[in-house]
């Protein structure tokens, strides 16, 4: 187990520096695609609440990606992160709390409709700092992942910085 933790501490590590692949890699899996898309406004790419919310409260910049890992165990991992950036530190805070409760939306995760993939919220991590809010959410593409891998997968990429 220690090795694990680790190679988790390590992923992490790397992700805050941008080093997209390293970072699955520390964790013995292999990043296996990655697309990314810079969007105008939050507005149309948000549902529920969320989508409310950014009607009063604009964002300054919504970066996506999509990307899809390999465990080393036969499963295959998709992964979508969202980089909202406010205004205001206080609107990203506001925005946080809002995308963390259950039931109130969210951005719509790149690669739910492009790549098939189905995110249920369920392993889903976000982060805050100053006026950005950072969303990660993961999902089985393949295989059968285990609820700890499809976790940890989002504690990483929460971690990357905006492309």
């Amino acid at each position: 187990m220690k090795g694990k933790t680790s190679g988790k501490s390590a992923g992490k590590n790397s992700a805050k520096k941008g080093r997209h692949a390293e970072a699955w890699q520390r964790l013995g899996w292999r990043q296996l695609k990655k697309t990314a898309k810079q969007e105008l406004k939050c507005g149309p790419h948000s549902f529920g609440e969320v989508q409310k919310f950014f009607l009063r409260h604009p964002c300054a910049d919504l970066d996506r990606m999509f990307v899809t890992v390999d465990d080393g165990s036969g499963n295959t991992i998709a992964v979508s992160i969202a980089w909202v950036k406010m205004p205001k530190a206080s609107e990203a805070s506001d925005l946080k709390r809002l995308i963390d409760r259950d039931g109130t939306g969210n951005v719509a995760l790149y690669g739910e409709t492009h790549h098939g993939s189905r995110f249920t919220g369920e392993n889903y991590d976000s982060r805050l700092r100053q006026r950005l809010v950072v969303i990660a959410e993961s999902a089985p593409q393949a295989g059968r992942p285990s609820e700890a891998t499809l976790e940890t997968a989002v504690e990483l990429a929460v971690e990357f910085p905006s492309p």
